[in-house]
């Protein structure tokens, strides 16, 4: 979160920067600097209003990292570390008998490794 309102601070911040000395160098292209300021007024007025209303909800909702929850983490990371593994054996098999580019087993690794990581995850929510 932090480095969101970061970035979006200091692009509000370079367009507003910009807008002004536009409208400072060349006084004829008022449009141009208007603009870059509006946009620049606007990304700031709109990134600290999604901070307050992140920080409002960070508050209300805040829970503390307890031992379920490391616990979850732990079997979740287990399982989808136990099938990782599997799956790198079941491909250098099957890559012996087909011709599988490394864009596409990395793919496979990778689509693989999001969905059953959330899945673990959603079941030990459940579960315990």
């Amino acid at each position: 979160m932090q480095r969101n309102l970061f970035q979006r601070l200091s692009i509000a911040v370079i367009a507003i920067s910009l807008g002004a000395i536009n409208l400072w160098m060349n006084p004829s292209a008022k449009f141009s600097s208007n603009y870059l300021l509006a946009v620049g007024i606007i990304i700031f007025i709109v990134t600290i209003a999604i901070y307050l209303r992140k920080l409002e909800k960070e508050d209300d909702l805040s829970k503390e990292f307890d031992e379920r929850d490391a616990y979850i983490e732990g079997q979740a990371s287990n399982i989808t570390m136990h099938f990782i593994v599997l799956l790198i054996i079941i491909l250098m098999f099957m890559s012996n008998f087909i011709m599988l580019s490394g864009k596409t087993i990395l793919a496979i690794l990778s689509v693989a490794l999001l969905i059953l990581n959330t899945v673990t995850k959603f079941f030990y929510e459940r579960v315990l």
